[in-house]
């Protein structure tokens, strides 16, 4: 049995208007992925990761996405006074 794997779904703005703030481990994995496809449906994204590479190839490869450069900051989400900056 052979499996079709489907198309990407194209975003529909969805989101459109609206701010997201991705924390802890925003430049990688499951972070990556929902910022990405928070910007992909027309939201704002800022991204916050521990990790400074990391962070900076997120922001890259969000900007190569969308064409805007997201606003990032390095966070330890451990850490309540940086989480209390962050916000």
């Amino acid at each position: 049995m052979s499996r079709t794997i489907p198309d990407y779904p194209q975003g529909h703005d969805l989101l459109a208007g609206k701010s997201v703030l991705i924390t802890a481990a925003a430049g990688t994995g499951i972070g990556f992925a929902t910022a990405r496809r928070c910007a992909e449906e027309g939201a704002r994204v800022m991204l916050a990761d521990i990790h400074e590479r990391r962070l900076g190839q997120a922001v890259e490869e969000l900007e190569k996405l969308t064409g805007t450069r997201p606003p990032s900051r390095l966070c330890d989400v451990t850490d309540e006074d940086q989480v209390r900056s962050l916000i």
